[in-house]
């Protein structure tokens, strides 16, 4: 029976190409849609849990992006007095502030990492934020020669790296966040202070003119407001500062949020009218077959072939199809999603990460599934038909090869 299912397929190879190839186009744009939404929303979960923070203070001369600043581990160097962090947890409303102090690495010989990193300095006696990033880790603190390495940090071999002709101790590599210390290194405020004073960072040298000692800086406040008093106001109070900018983290994750939903919206109505073609051609096909075949399947009834024998030859044929169209639309899919994942990787100004291997798994195995039922579904009418033909019908000779 297999070997007649794949002649008739191969026999009439450009109907059973052009389904084949309408059903993988449609599919692979469906897989990488379900693959590209599960990564934004994993991140977007996952980033909102581990920013740390409802407001992200910076100094109001920063020009920068609050999407680089959230989700990129591009060096940002700005800075104000060290002094702000006090002045901001006297606001009402304000549970408590993470100071951050942020260098660089450099893509020369003194360090090991591939590229220009972020480096974060921590207060080690009040942050908050490492101790709920070491949870999943045997560290309890991070001494002043270790670093944090990000999920998506390259360049660092085995438990050392090579930052600023200064070698660390690797001490955890950080499971994916979705935010920018996926593409940053952590350490104490201390060292990260001594790096941005080292001779070969030259390039900060014009900074510490401007700003004076990095002893006395800092780059960000992370802060967290009391559930009892309103975000918006806490930020007002902030912005009375002139000398800060206020980035609300929630308002910034939720403008990605809707902009990614719009975005899916469009392109998962794109994927379902392509799908919907190709279900269309699968099922024109199947509901032809009871007039155009005819003579062929009389002639399998006049050779001996029952009734069941061709409906479990017409099925047999559309299953094909369908799981063929299927499993081809999803080699395409994940191709088409690594492209995309390539294309914006490099701007990094959404969260994202990754979806596991099981929900890949799972997206196969449904849309396999899903497409095959389908297939199965389009080839019933055609093998009810094929129960009322007769073997006087293989006088048509017309269909018989």
């Amino acid at each position: 029976m297999f070997h007649i299912i794949r002649h008739s397929l191969t026999r009439r190879w450009v109907q059973s190409f052009s389904t084949l190839l309408s059903m993988a186009i449609s599919v692979g744009i469906l897989f990488a849609l379900y693959m590209f939404y599960l990564g934004v929303s994993s991140g977007l979960e996952t980033g909102t849990r581990r920013l740390g923070a409802d407001i992200l203070v910076v100094p109001a001369d920063a020009w920068v992006e609050p999407e680089a600043v959230l989700f990129t581990g591009a060096p940002m160097n700005m800075y104000m007095d060290a002094g702000f962090a006090e002045i901001v947890s006297k606001i009402p409303g304000v549970r408590w502030v993470n100071a951050q102090f942020f260098t660089q690495s450099l893509n020369a010989e003194c360090c090991s990492l591939a590229s220009a990193t972020r480096l974060i300095g921590f207060d080690r006696e009040t942050d908050r934020l490492i101790p709920a990033l070491l949870h999943s880790t045997r560290k309890s603190e991070i001494a002043p020669d270790e670093i944090l390495i990000g999920a998506k940090i390259d360049g660092y071999s085995g438990l050392q790296a090579l930052v600023l002709n200064s070698v660390f101790r690797v001490a955890a590599v950080l499971e994916p966040t979705g935010t920018s210390l996926d593409y940053s290194i952590l350490m104490p405020i201390e060292s990260a202070r001594k790096l941005a004073k080292a001779r070969e960072n030259k390039y900060l040298r014009i900074y510490w003119e401007r700003y004076g000692s990095p002893d006395h800086l800092i780059s960000t406040l992370l802060v967290e407001v009391d559930e009892d008093h309103s975000k918006e106001e806490v930020a007002r109070s902030i912005r009375s500062l002139r000398e800060l900018k206020v980035i609300e983290t929630t308002s910034v994750l939720k403008n990605i949020k809707t902009q990614m939903q719009s975005l899916f919206v469009i392109l998962l109505g794109g994927g379902a009218l392509a799908m919907i073609s190709s279900i269309l051609n699968l099922f024109a096909r199947f509901f032809c077959m009871a007039w155009d075949r005819k003579g062929e399947w009389g002639l399998y009834r006049a050779l001996g072939a029952t009734r069941s024998d061709l409906r479990i030859l017409i099925i047999g044929e559309a299953f094909s199809l369908g799981t063929g169209g299927a499993l081809i639309g999803v080699l395409l899919g994940y191709g088409l999603y690594q492209a995309i994942l390539t294309l914006l990787r490099n701007q990094k100004a959404f969260p994202f990460i990754e979806p596991s291997l099981s929900s890949e798994i799972a997206g196969i195995l449904g849309t396999a599934v899903i497409f095959s039922v389908i297939g199965i579904i389009s080839a019933w009418f055609p093998a009810y038909q094929s129960g009322k033909i007769e073997p006087s019908a293989a006088m048509g000779l017309e269909d018989i090869d």
